[in-house]
């Protein structure tokens, strides 16, 4: 099975938080199949971007994120 890229990974974190609940990395992992130190890299690079916020190691999506969503 190929690796997937960044931009593959980004785009299923985004897609996982799109119904608007806040999510642990615990559930964000289970969701995107991935380790949790993954998605807290791409989470912190999502929040670069203000597509994410993270409060108390809970990630929710921002209107900033569902836009980047429909680009990617």
């Amino acid at each position: 099975m190929p690796k997937r890229t960044h931009q593959e990974i980004r785009k299923t974190i985004l897609k996982a938080l799109i119904d608007g609940k806040e999510c642990t990395y615990g559930s964000l992992e289970r969701k995107v199949n991935t380790n949790w130190q993954t998605i807290r890299k791409h989470c912190k690079d999502l929040l670069l971007f203000d597509a994410v916020t993270i409060s108390n190691d809970k990630i929710k999506i921002t209107k900033e994120g569902r836009e980047l969503l429909k680009k990617l």
